[in-house]
C-alpha cells in the first residue's frame, strides 16, 4: 500500500467507478483494478462491490476509506504548510460552465488578481456533473454550474440567475413575440449545454409536438454565430448576446406567457481543506461577485 493506491481508492469511492478513476489517474483500468486488488489482498478483505453499474464500497471499504482520507489530509495539510512557507506559490483553481467561464468570470477574477496579485488563477471550462467530479477530487477549489447539485459531499447556493432568450437575425422577417405552440414552425440551432431550456420546454410543451432543430452545436459561441448569420432561431443566455443585441445583429423574440432563466450555483466540497489567505479570497470572490460579473 502507498499513497497513490489511497488517493486512487479515494477517488473510486467518490467517482463510484473504476474506468472513471483509471481515467483521471492516467492509468489502464486493468493496472488499476491490479494495484487495488494487491491492497484488498494485503488487508485479506474486498473493499469494493464490482458491478455493471459502478463499484460501491463494502463495510471494510467504508472503514478504508475513513482512515485513507486521513492519511491523505495530513499529508496534503503537510505540503500546505510547506507551501505557506513560499507565499508566490498560492493558485486557485475554478470550474464554470461554458456560459459562465466564458462571458461572466473574465471581470471578476480579474478584481479577484488585483486584491490578491500573489495568486495563479486558473479558469476551466466544462459541463456541471464533470464540474462536480473536479470539485470533489479536489482538482479544483470552486465551481460554477447550472442548477443546485444534489451531491451531499458538496455545499452549492445560488449566486446568479441569467435569462435565456430565443434570438434570430435582425435580418430574418419574423414577428416580435409568438406563443410557445407556434415555436416548431421556426427553424432552430440547438445548443446541449443549455439543460435548463431543454427541461423548461420539454415540461411545458405538448409531448406530441417536435421542435424544428436544424442541428446541435456544441459551442455556445458557434450558436450565436449560426444565428446571426441567419441560419435559424436559437436559445442563448443573455450575458452572450449583449453585443450582439447592442449592435442590431440579433433580435429578441418574446414567447407569450414564457420565460427561461439559468440559476447559477457555485459548489464548494463540503469541509474543505484550504489555507487561510484561500479562504479569505473565496469569501472576498463570494462577497463581490454579483457587482462584478462582466
Amino acid at each position: 500500500m502507498n499513497l497513490e493506491t489511497l488517493r486512487i481508492f479515494l477517488d473510486i469511492a467518490a467517482l463510484k467507478s473504476i474506468s472513471k478513476a483509471a481515467q483521471k489517474s492516467h492509468l489502464t483500468q486493468s493496472a488499476l483494478s491490479q494495484q487495488l486488488k494487491s491492497w484488498e489482498n494485503e488487508l485479506g478483505t474486498e473493499l469494493l462491490h464490482r458491478s455493471n453499474k459502478g463499484a460501491r464500497l463494502t463495510e471494510a471499504g467504508k472503514v478504508a476509506q475513513k482512515y485513507a482520507s486521513q492519511i491523505c489530509k495530513l499529508y496534503d495539510d503537510m505540503n500546505t504548510e510547506i507551501t505557506q512557507l513560499n507565499p508566490s506559490q498560492h493558485t486557485l483553481s475554478v470550474y464554470a460552465i461554458p456560459e459562465v467561464c466564458n462571458y461572466a468570470l473574465p471581470c471578476t477574477l480579474y478584481e479577484v488578481k488585483k486584491h490578491f496579485p500573489e495568486y495563479h488563477i486558473s479558469l476551466n471550462e466544462g459541463n456541471s456533473t464533470a464540474i462536480e467530479e473536479h470539485i470533489l477530487l479536489e482538482e479544483g477549489d470552486i465551481g460554477f454550474i447550472s442548477g443546485p447539485s444534489s451531491n451531499p459531499d458538496l455545499s452549492s447556493y445560488k449566486v446568479f440567475s441569467d435569462q435565456v432568450m430565443l434570438v434570430i437575425s435582425r435580418s430574418t422577417l419574423c414577428p416580435d413575440e409568438i406563443t410557445l405552440n407556434e415555436l416548431p414552425r421556426y427553424p432552430l440551432i440547438w445548443s446541449p449545454q443549455l439543460c435548463c431550456v431543454h427541461k423548461a420546454i420539454n415540461s411545458t410543451l405538448d409531448r406530441n409536438v417536435s421542435l424544428n432543430i436544424l442541428y446541435n452545436l456544441d459551442s455556445i459561441e458557434a450558436v450565436k454565430l449560426a444565428a446571426v448569420k441567419g441560419h435559424g432561431a436559437a436559445f442563448l443566455p443573455y450575458m452572450s448576446i449583449k453585443k450582439e443585441l447592442y449592435s442590431k445583429q440579433l433580435k429578441i423574440i418574446n414567447i407569450d406567457q414564457f420565460q427561461i432563466y439559468n440559476e447559477i450555483y457555485m459548489v464548494k466540497k463540503q469541509n474543505q481543506r484550504c489555507d487561510h489567505d484561500t479562504k479569505q479570497l473565496l469569501r472576498y470572490m463570494e462577497k463581490t461577485l454579483n457587482d462584478t460579473l462582466c
